[in-house]
Formats: structure tokens, C-alpha cells, sequence
């Protein structure tokens, strides 16, 4: 442990300061160690999904899980800009049409893939960048597009640490 550190630990409890100890990552990006209270059992559940979803360490977990909260966060906010992939499947003699007019109506819409599914069906790939409002409109108008039966979204903020 670094003197700081020592000291800060014996002037008292400290809740929730970050400086308290940093360091880099392997990116050399800056890392505040951080320490928290949580139950054996969740604690043991998230230890086995690490090694089920791949990642190294408990570190590389939680900030995964941090991110996600962040941009679960900020999708609900109004405000704010985010990314998205938006996944439709619809019947082979659906809408394509009113799918092909929105990506040119809404200049957010940045990239978009088609793909011939089994079975008479395809599938539309949307991906799309600006603000939160407008990302929400362009899924509502989606929504009440005749034939689409199935609509997916992720949607990510801005990439933090």
C-alpha cells in the first residue's frame, strides 16, 4: 500500500472517495480501485458467470456491468446521445419498402443490412447514432410498421473507460 493510502486509511472511515488508490490497466488507461460490500452468494453466483461469459478477472466483469448500467441509464434519459442496433424479422413480402423510406427519412440512420432468413423471412439491421429522442421516434415509427414481427434493440452511450 502506497503512504497516501495509509494515510488516508488512518484519518477515519472514507465512503465512496476515488482517489484513494489508482492505478493503469494493461491499456494504460487510469484505474481507481475500488472496494464493496456484497452477499457470499452473489458474489459466488458472479464469480461463475465470469468464467461462463469469458472474462479474466472480477475487475473485467464489473466494469462491463457498470457500463451496461451507465447506458441503460442514459437510454431512459431523455437527453443525451447514444448509438443503437435495431434487428427486425418480417415476412419476405413485408415492408420492405417503408423500412428502405424511414432509413432515408432520419439521417441517424447511419448503416442498414437486409438478410434472407429461412422460411420466407428476413431480417433488417438498422445501426443508429444521435440523440436519444430521435432514437426513440425511430423506433416508434417501427413499431407501427404492418408486418414487421419482431423488433430488437441495444443501445449504448458514449464508450467510458
Amino acid at each position: 500500500m502506497s503512504k497516501r493510502h495509509l494515510e488516508l486509511l488512518a484519518s477515519g472511515p472514507i465512503l465512496n472517495k476515488a482517489e484513494i488508490v489508482r492505478r493503469r490497466s494493461r491499456f494504460g488507461e487510469k484505474m481507481t480501485i475500488v472496494s464493496m460490500s456484497v452477499p457470499a452468494e452473489l458474489l459466488s453466483r458472479f464469480d461463475e458467470m465470469l468464467g461462463v461469459k469469458g472474462f479474466r478477472t472480477r475487475s473485467d466483469g464489473m466494469r462491463e456491468a457498470m457500463r451496461s448500467f451507465v447506458d441503460e441509464v442514459e437510454w431512459d434519459s431523455m437527453e443525451g446521445e447514444n448509438q443503437i442496433v435495431i434487428t427486425m424479422v418480417y415476412d419476405e413480402l413485408g415492408p420492405r419498402g417503408e423500412l428502405s423510406v424511414l432509413q432515408h427519412r432520419y439521417e441517424e440512420i447511419q448503416m442498414m443490412l437486409h438478410l434472407h432468413l429461412e422460411k420466407g423471412q428476413c431480417m433488417e439491421v438498422f445501426i443508429a447514432r444521435g440523440p436519444n429522442q430521435r432514437l426513440r421516434e425511430i423506433l416508434g415509427k417501427i413499431r407501427k410498421v404492418k408486418g414487421v414481427r419482431s423488433i430488437r434493440f441495444i443501445s449504448t452511450s458514449s464508450p467510458i473507460g
